[in-house]
């Protein structure tokens, strides 16, 4: 495969959380509205710190803070929600494809697949990628802007913690991840990929007003642009979107985060809209005793 390709099917696969910000119809909870690295401890434990993401590749995202980078190199340890080794970007890279022997045209007909074809043109995919692609996979690719490096900030944290010989852990895997979207139907996926070719001229917009509430720290205007940029949709798609791809996540990753948390020393990163709102993780750790502080 080519590493050109390669590298915008893993940029894309690294979105999917983005793709789940874009998609929820999130509340935000009354305490937890502001700010992207936050001290997790309870007595006796040392403390970690949660910081959360954008998982774009923006030199102003990717760049961390001097305040987060202080903390990040303090770390003894790293987590992030997936390992991003490359037998696990591997792995995601092939999930996006069909492997029945199937392909995209037969699953959403000649009309909708022409103009899948000329959309992924722009990011440079060909069409014979584009014919065993899987119609949500098709979908999140859209949804992200045509990648240069490949490097979102997710990445960037394995690469500086391999880098600086710090462990790295994983809350989910690959497949724990890409399963989400396969578990979908075929006619919501289809929605969804209808959805995206109908809004792609709105994307770029997005992506600005959500990089500037991100580096204001503002976790509540977050919430606000998902919630309006879905104002349109079926609202039980987006129902079940919220459920799967966001609150069963949040759960899932606060109780692996539990032996992490009571070693402490633990810098974990994890999308920014995880951190939110009354079933987020900032809340959930609260809910278990943790005090949980503001630190940038």
């Amino acid at each position: 495969m080519n590493v050109k390709l390669l590298r915008q099917i893993i940029f894309a696969s690294g979105l999917l959380l983005l793709m789940g910000l874009l998609a929820i119809l999130a509340v935000a909870g009354d305490n937890f509205e502001r700010g992207l690295l936050w001290q997790i401890e309870k007595p006796g434990n040392p403390p970690s710190y949660l910081f959360g993401t954008m998982h774009i590749e923006d030199p102003e995202v990717v760049t961390l803070p001097p305040p987060v980078q202080a903390v990040f190199d303090k770390a003894d340890n790293v987590t992030l929600e997936v390992v991003l080794d490359p037998q696990s970007l591997l792995a995601m890279a092939t999930a996006f494809m069909l492997t029945d022997g199937s392909t995209l045209e037969s699953h959403i007909g000649s009309q909708l697949y022409q103009r899948s074809v000329k959309a992924m043109a722009t990011h440079g995919m060909p069409e014979m990628m584009v014919a065993r692609m899987k119609p949500w996979a098709v979908a999140v690719t859209l949804m992200t802007p045509p990648p240069e490096t490949g490097v979102v900030l997710d990445l960037m944290l394995y690469q500086e913690a391999m880098a600086q010989g710090k462990p790295v852990f994983g809350l989910e895997t690959p497949m724990e991840q890409m399963s989400l979207f396969d578990s979908f139907s075929k006619s919501d996926q289809i929605v969804l990929l209808k959805d995206t070719l109908e809004h792609m001229d709105e994307i770029p917009q997005m992506f600005a007003d959500l990089k500037a509430a991100y580096l204001d720290r503002d976790l509540a205007r977050l919430v606000k642009l998902s919630n309006d940029s879905m104002r349109d949709n079926n609202p039980s798609l987006v129902d079940d979107f919220n459920r799967k791809l966001i609150i069963e996540r949040n759960h899932r990753m606060a109780e692996r985060m539990q032996p992490l948390l009571k070693e402490g020393q633990h810098f974990i990163a994890v999308g920014a809209l995880h951190l939110t709102g009354e079933e987020g993780l900032l809340q959930l750790l609260n809910d278990k005793g943790y005090s949980v502080t503001a630190v940038y």
